[in-house]
């Protein structure tokens, strides 16, 4: 029945996307949010409920199909090396499949092809994103909805840290507790709604992210304390999931933010920084003062031996046992155990690095280093000019932060990244942000469009 209900919202969602592709955007983050309760709550928890936020998203591509070809073309004008970089990086994708082929035989072709969707897709999300974003008040609307829609989404982790009996709560496809073990130490992993602890996580943490930012715009307004409330409740949230890597998370992304921005914060934000501080210290002293909730922010603290292998990964280990070329794609994603029929899987790499080296190998890396290394150098620059019309410098460092949080993530845990929401989003904030170069320049040329029409009907006509 709710598998039934979900497809007929989806259809509906994909009828819209089909007519006005930038607000059937927003249905993708609904999309996300609805799936994993309805994949809990029917038979066998197919995997494909997961993947069928991909079909919208295609929708979203077709109808915008012309538009995203123009920007395209201006993408390629405006950043010419990162387009050559990306271009090699797909071609390593590429070999990677074959190698992967290989590895698995040409029987399981699925396994690499699904590997090969999740590194494409958020690259097509990043090109969405950059055609997507017109104006900086779009992009403050769909933290608005994005904040709004988590916000509610979360109350599922605190009910099922209640011990509430639902079957929409806790991991998909799993029942009991889910419990890590660490040394002197168990510690109750939480799902909520989601599907699993870390995508919950990873959407509690860009909720707190998003909250601080919203309540440093605010400054003194009457928008600082509902944002900030946002942020304490993201963060909350970040802490209870027990997956430390979501208040790393929050924390690389307030120095970022801070490194790019701290000269351009003014008087009034001053004071709504302080009221976020004493709001995620509250947060943390609540915890850490219940016998019920204190584990949570022991277990946040990683040692400086963890935090060093969490960078590397595996790296060394992977092409010791794989060579320099890894395994090939699909060995190190998660959920191809669907496609392969069993639960073996030959990856067990967690890291970003690890996993990497596993799929495409010291090849692809160095693709993928090139490629980080001209991004990098384009954003700081980008985030370093001060306000235009049409583009401040707090959206730009605002996303660039997000952008930094992510990737810190990702080197910490890939896995999550397989999930197609997370990938999606990451992209299209990447996307947003190389947009934002070009805001100056399309403002004015949509406000041109928009006067036209009303011109036509004012002027007189012709005798």
């Amino acid at each position: 029945m709710a598998l039934a209900v979900y497809l007929i919202f989806f259809a509906v969602a994909c009828a819209y996307a089909g007519v006005d592709w930038r607000r059937g955007w927003f249905f993708v983050p609904l999309c996300g949010v609805l799936q994993d309760p309805v994949r809990k709550l029917t038979p066998n928890t197919p995997v494909s409920v997961s993947f069928a936020v991909v079909g919208l998203f295609a929708v979203i591509l077709f109808s915008a199909r012309d538009e995203i070809a123009a920007h395209l073309r201006d993408f390629v004008r405006r950043f010419p090396n990162l387009y050559t970089a990306t271009f090699f990086f797909l071609l390593m994708l590429v070999v990677a499949a074959f190698n992967g082929l290989f590895t698995y035989g040409f029987d399981k072709w699925k396994v690499p092809l699904l590997s090969f969707i999740t590194y494409v897709a958020p690259l097509l999300a990043i090109l969405f994103g950059y055609t997507w974003l017109q104006r900086e008040e779009m992009m403050y609307r769909f933290w608005s909805w994005y904040a709004t829609l988590t916000s509610v989404a979360l109350i599922g982790t605190v009910l099922e840290h209640l011990r509430v009996k639902w079957a929409i709560l806790g991991m998909v496809g799993f029942e009991g507790d889910l419990i890590r073990h660490m040394p002197g130490i168990q510690i109750r992993l939480l799902s909520g709604f989601y599907r699993s602890p870390d995508i919950m996580a990873w959407h509690a943490a860009t909720l707190a992210v998003i909250g601080i930012a919203m309540a440093l715009r605010s400054g003194l307004g009457k928008q600082a304390l509902p944002w900030s409330a946002a942020a304490g409740w993201g963060f909350f949230n970040c802490i209870i999931a027990g997956r430390r890597k979501a208040v790393y998370y929050v924390i690389v992304f307030v120095v970022v933010f801070l490194w790019r921005y701290i000269k351009g914060v003014k008087s009034g934000q001053l004071f709504s920084m302080l009221g976020v501080a004493v709001v995620m210290w509250l947060v943390v002293q609540n915890i850490a003062s219940s016998d019920q909730t204190s584990i949570y922010a022991q277990t946040a603290i990683a040692s400086e031996g963890e935090l060093a292998g969490r960078i590397e990964g595996g790296v060394m280990e992977t092409f010791r046992q794989f060579g320099y070329l890894g395994a090939g794609l699909g060995t190190a994603t998660q959920g191809v155990r669907h496609l392969l029929g069993t639960d073996i899987n030959i990856g067990w790499q967690e890291g970003g690095l690890g996993k990497l080296a596993m799929e495409v190998g010291l090849p692809g890396i160095v693709a993928l280093l090139f490629m980080g290394w001209i991004v990098a150098r384009l954003l700081l620059t980008l985030t370093r000019i001060p306000d235009v019309e049409g583009s401040s410098q707090f959206v730009r460092v605002t996303l660039f932060a997000l952008l930094a949080a992510n990737g810190a993530n990702f080197v910490a845990s890939a896995q999550a990244y397989s999930d197609a929401i997370l990938a999606l989003m990451t992209g299209f904030f990447v996307g947003c942000l190389f947009a934002t170069a070009a805001l100056d320049e399309r403002l004015p040329a949509a406000k041109a469009a928009t006067a036209a029409p009303s011109q036509q009907l004012t002027s007189p006509a012709p005798a």
